[in-house]
């Protein structure tokens, strides 16, 4: 396979760096953190009077001394009662996260008003291209009258900062369920269309990995709460193909990275699926492989899948697919049943 192209995801912070990491996972390059390069790169100075602006500082920062596509944040946190104090100024009103969360808690002591709001820049700088992409993200919230204790993103503000709509503090949230409303998830849904459309082929050719056993077949449970039409949505394995990749290495990788299985591939069904997806401006074809399971612990990416179930062949017919997932599989269980019957799976 063709070595994949590098994204630098330029930030020191651990935290942002994991969330970013999970949500862009799927796409079709090595995502590399600060720590990744050859040299120690020193901070800039952030300058600029809007975390845009200073999103595009950084990220164009970072590209031309790298050479590497770049994606810089800068966000900040704008409290209402305060006129938008901290805003831009949020990473540097104290030296470390404890102080910053009581410099703003001190400030607020004894104000009724708590309404206040995440609000993120992010910017990706293409020094082959010289272009940048921006974006932006925003989050409605309260803030706290103390600090939430616990939690595993309980980094920058996130310990005060408590989202009405999914009542629960960001610190409380797991990646998967702060990246579905944050601020930064927002603007990381843009940036990641982005990126597919800019960067991966138009007319997209997704093998797709029927799995069989003991005659039942593996549906997964969609988790994609960006795009309402797929999210919570079943679908089978499967992903687009990566440049260099063929079929069957696309759709072992696939099936292993969503489903948790290795898999041998039994037979490739006559039926494809044509799906044109006018939103995204691409064609998609859907090529059907049976498939048995020969490893693996099943242990399906949360990323991507919210559950994994086998279903009985007819049952799935039920069930609401993702896309044109369900005109694809009538069109294709005869044929799946024959199979099925031909290799006793």
């Amino acid at each position: 396979m063709i070595e994949k192209r590098k994204l630098l995801i330029a930030t020191s912070n651990e935290g942002k760096l994991e969330e970013i990491k999970q949500f862009l996972d799927t796409l079709p390059f090595e995502l590399i953190g600060l720590q990744d390069l050859k040299e120690n790169i020193p901070e800039p100075e952030e300058t600029e009077l809007t975390v845009e602006g200073n999103a595009i500082l950084k990220a164009k920062y970072y590209g031309e001394k790298t050479g590497i596509m770049s994606l810089a944040d800068d966000g900040g946190l704008f409290v209402d009662a305060l006129d938008g104090w901290p805003g831009v100024k949020s990473a540097r009103i104290a030296d470390i996260d404890e102080n910053r969360t009581k410099t703003v808690l001190d400030k607020m002591n004894n104000i009724e008003n708590r309404k206040a709001s995440f609000i993120v820049g992010l910017a990706l700088y293409d020094p082959d291209k010289k272009t940048v992409f921006v974006t932006e993200g925003e989050t409605r919230g309260t803030i706290l009258k103390e600090v939430f204790v616990g939690g595993t993103n309980n980094y920058g503000f996130n310990p005060i900062f408590f989202v009405d709509d999914m009542k629960k503090v960001y610190a409380e949230m797991s990646l998967q369920e702060k990246n579905s409303v944050s601020h930064r998830g927002k603007a990381l849904n843009k940036i990641k269309h982005y990126l597919q459309n800019q960067y991966r082929a138009r007319d997209i050719v997704v093998p797709i990995s029927l799995v069989i056993k003991d005659g039942k077949i593996l549906s997964n449970l969609r988790n994609d709460p960006h795009r309402p039409e797929y999210h919570k949505k079943w679908e089978f394995p499967g992903g687009g193909m990566e440049i260099g990749e063929n079929m069957q290495e696309n759709l072992i990788r696939e099936t292993k990275e969503e489903a948790g299985y290795d898999i041998e591939i039994i037979k490739m069904l006559q039926y494809i699926h044509v799906e044109y997806q006018k939103d995204y401006n691409y064609q998609v074809y859907l090529v059907p492989y049976v498939c048995k399971i020969v490893g693996g612990d099943g242990v399906y990416s949360d990323a991507e899948v919210l559950e994994m179930e086998f279903f009985e062949l007819d049952e799935l017919l039920n069930k609401d697919l993702v896309g044109e997932n369900k005109k694809l599989y009538t069109k294709l269980l005869p044929e799946l049943k024959e199979v099925i019957k031909e290799y006793a799976l």
